[in-house]
């Protein structure tokens, strides 16, 4: 009897744990791009690049998000982050060069 209490008691305690998080992996470089005489460098998350940069040249030009995200502009704050966006897991932004 006190084998299968502690057999319950150990299943019990290792469901209890939390699961190894994942692996935090940085957002992907995208390359450059010119918008309105300006150049920017892309970083996408959880997105393709091919995705990452439409909206970034959409939003940097005409402000448009995409659908679902929201968007933050930095360009008025201090670093060289522009904006940055996100819908929770999936993000993209562009910093000023």
């Amino acid at each position: 009897m006190t084998r299968a209490l502690l057999a319950a008691l150990a299943l019990s305690i290792a469901l209890a744990l939390p699961a190894a998080a994942p692996a935090v992996v940085p957002p992907k470089n995208c390359g450059t791009m010119t918008v309105k005489s300006k150049r920017y460098q892309v970083k996408a998350d959880q997105i393709s690049c091919k995705t990452g940069r439409r909206h970034t040249r959409r939003y940097l030009s005409r402000r448009a998000k995409p659908r679902g995200y929201t968007c933050k502009n930095l360009s008025k704050e201090k670093g060289r982050v522009t904006f940055t966006c996100n819908n929770g897991r999936k993000v993209f932004f562009a910093i000023r060069r």
